[in-house]
Formats: structure tokens, sequence, C-alpha cells
């Protein structure tokens, strides 16, 4: 008996052995590395995933080969030769020094862009124009989508979950309309497989999806981290919650009466949010959802920052600046081309801001960063939304001019792709002339009348509606009642919907010419 309980003994720890050695040995990829992806070609492309500390770890593919030793927390990584396109399905082998192997099947080479930001952008297919006959003709098996499962953390991830998925009929209805029509022309155009990574959060802000530690770096944007670091210690202190208690009583009763009136009672006040729990606050989504897709190679970047950031409009250039700087920090790209979507007019009276125009300076913050950071581009959208919708269904265009910025800068195709961009004033007596990049062989307006919402202001400051006149490649403004003219403004108001385009058939961009220059934007050191 005792002999038989020695066996026994000896068995069991001698198997538990073995399932922990097995355990600790496993070889593990991070979700974005799986079937069906799409690695960029042309590039060295980083592989990386877990294994026991010390094993070696080797990733092959066609004909190319790298090793690599997993550290001490088991984090192994490689960097691929570059790689050629591959329009025919690839395997990953990954084999570590332990005997364990992961395959990766159906591997395409080509493109690969990231796909980022709130509503507008994930936007899905089955919900924009022409929606049915979209679905059914996206039969684009070379065009890949990955989909980052919404996640938000305090410090960056090291994974995430999410699947690939080949672009047909049955799956592109529920991805990005944005995302799907950029990435089909880029297909088209360039007769590459393509691969979409994205990463969307509905009102999500620029701070969210932003490292904290590029946030702290910059110090024009320390006010936005005081008024976090407030907001946590408001809460903790629990007035808040009181001060929610006592609307709620209050409501109550109102609530009663109404019903004993036969009246409609009032809104019910809403449950406060722990902003410590809040998708806005600061590399929450940065550390959920963008960490975990570091290193994966890119080409680009695109995205769509729309209304969630109204509140600190003033801070719209430094913020989006530090996330690009942050991003191609992170990646270690340092010229990652970006391109952004420039929102559409929509009525932003219900949002919370501290400026009556702040929607112009949101818009006006991107175009500052074009001159700030090369390789970064807007797609104009002056002419495509809907004032009475929020999300625009035309996602179609927007999609095919983020496209054509892309094709143009980023593959040098000779396409038009910017619509015209202020570039300089000159006054000429009591009128002054504005000067514009991106005219094509002409300006234009799209009713064949003058040019409208342009504003005039003397010394005083005072804008008054004006008259604007086509005159070549620039724009003469004027207003008989301003004989000494400073300045000018265009489209700046949250609904313009302005007429004036180039030959090209793209509307101009917000702008005013009184804007501070960018070294007196730049926070001082």
């Amino acid at each position: 008996m005792r002999r038989l309980a020695l066996v026994l003994f000896f068995a069991l720890n001698f198997s538990g052995l073995i399932s922990s050695q097995a355990a600790r040995a496993e070889l593990r990829l991070p979700a974005v590395i799986a079937d069906n992806m799409v690695l960029q070609h042309g590039q060295a492309v980083p592989i990386w995933g877990w294994a026991n500390p010390g094993e070696t770890v080797q990733v092959a593919i066609a004909d190319k080969a790298a090793k690599s030793t997993a550290g001490p927390d088991g984090r192994w990584q490689v960097s691929l030769p570059k790689l050629k396109v591959s329009h025919h399905p690839l395997r990953l082998r990954v084999t570590a020094s332990s005997g364990s192997v992961k395959i990766v099947k159906n591997v395409l080479v080509g493109e690969v862009w990231l796909c980022t930001g709130p509503s507008n952008i994930f936007w899905p297919v089955k919900k924009c124009d022409n929606a049915k006959q979209e679905i059914t003709s996206a039969k684009y098996p070379k065009i890949r989508f990955f989909t980052v499962a919404k996640s938000l953390a305090d410090s960056p991830q090291p994974d995430c979950k999410g699947n690939w998925i080949s672009c047909s009929p049955k799956t592109v209805g529920e991805v990005s309309g944005v995302g799907y029509f950029f990435s089909r022309r880029i297909h088209q155009e360039l007769d590459m497989p393509i691969g979409v990574l994205q990463s969307f959060w509905g009102g999500s802000r620029v701070e969210s999806w932003t490292s904290r530690q590029a946030l702290r770096a910059e110090p024009g944007l320390q006010p936005i981290l005081d008024w976090w670091k407030t907001s946590f210690a408001q809460f903790d202190s629990g007035e808040p919650q009181a001060q929610y208690q006592r609307q709620l009583q209050q409501w109550r009763q109102l609530a009663a009466k109404a019903k004993r009136e036969n009246r409609k009672a009032p809104a019910r006040p809403k449950k406060l949010e722990d902003p410590r729990q809040s998708r806005h606050r600061p590399a929450s989504l940065y550390n959920g959802m963008i960490a975990p897709l570091v290193p994966y190679r890119l080409r680009g970047i695109i995205s769509y920052q729309g209304l969630g950031n109204l509140y600190w409009a003033k801070h719209s250039r430094l913020l989006m600046s530090t996330m690009v700087r942050d991003w191609r920090s992170q990646w270690k790209q340092p010229a990652l081309p970006f391109g952004m979507v420039q929102p559409a007019p929509y009525p932003c009276d219900n949002w919370a801001k501290l400026e009556s125009d702040a929607y112009s300076l949101q818009r006006e913050g991107q175009l500052l960063l074009l001159d700030e950071l090369p390789h970064t581009g807007i797609a104009p959208t002056t002419d495509i939304g809907d004032l009475n919708e929020l999300h625009f269904t035309n996602k179609q265009a927007v999609g095919r001019r983020m496209a054509s910025w892309a094709l143009a800068t980023v593959y040098d195709k000779s396409i038009p792709y910017s619509g015209p961009i202020y570039q300089s004033m000159k006054t000429e007596g009591s009128k002054i002339r504005i000067q514009f990049r991106h005219v094509g062989s002409g300006l234009k307006t799209s009713d064949g009348r003058e040019p409208t919402h342009f504003v005039i202001a003397g010394a005083d400051k005072q804008f008054q509606p004006a008259q604007a006149v086509i005159d070549g490649n620039s724009v003469l403004v004027s207003n008989r009642s301003i004989a000494k003219p400073v300045a000018v403004r265009f489209a700046w108001s949250d609904t313009a919907m302005p007429n004036l385009f180039n030959s090209d058939g793209l509307p101009a961009s917000v702008f005013r010419t009184d804007v501070p220059s960018l070294h007196e934007l730049l926070p001082k050191q």
C-alpha cells in the first residue's frame, strides 16, 4: 500500500512538472499576427511574441528568416528582411528551440494602413450611401481588415483582442466605410493586397489616443492633464455624487407632481460617470487599443477626429501634433504618413466648448499641422456633409479623397488631392488679395456665382460680410464700408458650406488670415 502511494505521489508530481514546463514553454503570438494578415512590403517587418525566457525563436516566410532570443519577460522580436509583394497566400512559420511551432496561414504582402478615430471613421459600410450595392460588389479577398476590440487601460497593454477577415459581401458591412472606400481605391490603383488595422471608439478625444509619456512631455497640454487630475479628485471627494443625489430627489418630486397633474415629467438627471473609467481620460485608448499594435509595420495612418475635442479647441493643433509625433516615435517610423479628414460642417451649439468658434479653431488646427509636420495631409469635406446628421452617409467621397492624398503624396501618383488652402494675403488699397495653394488650373465656384462666406475686418477686428471676386488664382475680398482692411476669414463658422473650389472640383478649407504665427502658438520652453 505504501509503495502504491509513493508511485502515485511521484507520478502526480512528475505530471505536474511536465505540465508546468509545457505552460512556461508555450509559444504565443499577438492577436494581430494571425491567419489572413497582410504584411508591409518593401520594409523590414517586425514579428514578435512570447516564449520561455532564454529560448531561441526563428521566424520564416517565403525565402526570408530571422532569429531572436526571448528576454526575461518571455518577449521576443525579430526583424524580417524586406518582403516582396505577394498576391499568393504564404505561410509564416515560428519555431522555438523548445520544439513549439506556430503556423500563420493565408498571409499576403502588400500595403498596411491604420484607420483610427471616433464614430465617423468607423461608420460602417452597411449604413453608407448605396449600402446594398456596395456590399454586393465588395468582392476583394486581397483587402483584409483587423478590428481591435474596444478596451480601456491605465498602462500600455502587450496584446489586444481581434482577428483578420477578408473583404467579401458577407464581411464588409460591419467594417469602416472610410477605411473600406480608402483601401478599395488604393488596392485598385496599385494592384496590391491591402491590410487595414481598425481601432475606433465613438466620441473619443485626441488625448485618450496619446501616450501619457508624450502628453506629460508637452508643457502646452498641462492644462488638460490638470483638468483631469481635478476631475479625479472632485469625484473622490463625493461632492459630485451628493449633488447628483440632490438633483435626483428634486426630479422625483417634480415627476410625482407632473404625474398628479397629468403632465409630462421632466428629463431625469444623468448619472455621473466616474472620470477614472472614462474613455476620454488621457492615454486610456492608446494603452488599450494602440500600444498592442506596436510595432506592426505600417505604410501610413488615416484619422478622423470629430467633435470630441471642441472643449479644448485652442489646443487642437498641439494635441494632434503631440499624437502624431508620439505614434511616429512609438513605431520608430519618423516619416510615417498621417492623413486627417477635415470634419464636415455641423451645428455645434449643444456641444461643450470654451470658445464660440471652437469648431473653426479645431479645423484650423489641422491646417496648421500641415505646415508644422511633414508627411501629413487632409481630406476636405465642407461640401459633402449633412447639417442634419452628425454621421453623414457619403463616406465614399471621404475615403476617395483620403486615398487621393495617399496616392499623390505617399505613392507619387500625379493626381490632385487637395482643395484650395490659404497661403498668403496682400493689402491692395481697400481690398485684400488672398493667394491659395492647390488651385489646380484655377479657382471656380460650384454654382457660378461669386465666392461666399468671406468676411473682412479693419483695425477694430469687427468682421463684416465681404464681397469676394475670383481673380486668376487668387480672390479679392472687400467691403465698401472698410477703407483699410487688415484681416479676412473664410467659412469661419460651424455650418458654413462655401462654394469656392479649385478646377479639380475640391473645396477650399476654412481659414483666417489673423491666426497667430506658429511660433506664437507653440508653448514657450
